[in-house]
């Protein structure tokens, strides 16, 4: 699809990785930075996709004037009034879940496409089964990680976080028995992707989470994780699932059947087709 171009601030930020750099590629579009993107630049292309961030309201302003069509795909920015000084410009929303599309088409009267995002296991590796002890994995940004700790902390298992050891994202997917995650993010509950989850399934990795809205869309409750309501019921939950090895293997067993979808190669043909849709 060279007549399309995903626009991303930052090759180092996972959102851009994931959902710019990743997608055009399975697309064969064309990628810009923030940083390249003029009005000529973008003049080049039928369609200009901003991943995350976007340009300033009058960049936007000039690229529509000049006949681009803009989809915003937002990601995780739920600033909702500064994202209003932008929407104006913009054709089409991408949404993460479906309470995000319907809030992004009540706030700003836009069509919000639901296009999931892939997993980051592209080989469709899976992690070796029944070791024992388990080692309970954390694999995400800073922000949760204090609370996730302090829950996890007493359980008589390892523990891995990216926090501590970075390490390759798929490696250290495959170093880790059991995911664990607890948010409060009142955002993200109910508008994120639901991104951590399919990655922890496609790895065939059983997870205690958070029932996220996201998450939700994806596996239900005893199917491919656990979802805890509660701190202490996420610390219980934990603590059968590493003492479970027969739990483990069932859940993580009916992960990997149910992150098929979210592959890069059908996401890729999501997207595809929204793409092609855009009068």
């Amino acid at each position: 699809m060279k007549n399309v171009c995903f626009v991303y601030k930052y090759e180092t930020i996972p959102t851009s990785q994931i959902r710019g750099l990743q997608v055009a590629a399975a697309l064969g579009a064309d990628t810009l930075t923030l940083a390249e993107l003029s009005r000529e630049r973008a003049g080049r292309y039928r369609v200009v996709v901003y991943v995350k961030e976007v340009p300033t309201p009058d960049t936007m302003a000039r690229i529509r004037d000049g006949g681009v069509r803009q989809v915003w795909d937002p990601l995780d920015r739920f600033d909702w009034r500064t994202m209003r000084r932008h929407a104006r410009y913009v054709d089409a929303f991408l949404a993460a879940n479906r309470t995000h599309a319907i809030e992004l088409e009540r706030r700003y009267g836009l069509s919000a496409t639901l296009i999931p995002h892939q997993h980051c296991n592209a080989d469709e590796l899976t992690i070796p089964r029944d070791r024992t002890p388990p080692t309970l994995g954390f694999i995400g940004g800073r922000d949760h990680w204090p609370l996730s700790r302090r829950l996890v902390r007493r359980l008589p298992y390892e523990v891995f976080s990216t926090i501590h050891t970075p390490a390759p994202v798929v490696d250290a997917y495959l170093g880790v028995d059991i995911g664990f995650a607890y948010r409060e993010d009142r955002h993200k509950l109910s508008y994120n992707a639901a991104t951590k989850l399919v990655n922890f399934m496609s790895f065939g990795i059983p997870a205690v989470l958070n029932p996220e809205t996201g998450y939700l869309e994806v596996s239900r409750h005893d199917e491919a994780c656990l979802y805890a309501q509660s701190k202490r019921e996420f610390v219980r939950l934990l603590e059968r699932l590493a003492a479970d090895p027969v739990l483990r293997r069932r859940l993580g067993e009916a992960g990997i059947e149910a992150a098929r979808p979210y592959h890069i190669r059908a996401v890729a043909e999501q997207y595809r087709a929204f793409l092609e849709s855009l009068p």
